[in-house]
């Protein structure tokens, strides 16, 4: 159910913007929703174009490694991970938001 609000607010946020023709999703790889997901849901709230593209995690750990993370489980609105390196948390650097890139209007 959550990922149709992110649809709503990713569309209400855009047509803020005018008339809208086209809008770019980036979704990152430990966000809550899937690429897969989320595209699902804008078809069923977006009446324009919508592109989506998936950014990749990079992690930082204590232990040195900074790089992608080992996803281990992803849950419905939850993305467990490790460092592949020694296995502990890891800070998360980038890829874990869902953010709306570009928005093309008439």
């Amino acid at each position: 159910m959550h990922g149709i609000h992110i649809a709503a607010d990713i569309v209400a946020k855009a047509k803020e913007q005018g008339k809208v023709k086209k809008i770019l999703v980036e979704v990152g790889e430990l966000a809550n929703i899937t690429k897969a997901d989320l595209e699902k849901q804008l078809k069923n709230v977006a009446d324009f174009e919508v592109e989506i593209i998936e950014k990749p995690a990079v992690i930082k750990c204590n232990c040195g490694y900074e790089g992608s993370p080992e996803i281990i489980e992803r849950q419905h609105d939850l993305v467990i991970f490790k460092c592949p390196d020694c296995g502990n948390n890891a800070e998360v650097l980038e890829g874990d938001k869902v953010i709306l890139k570009e928005v093309e209007v008439e």
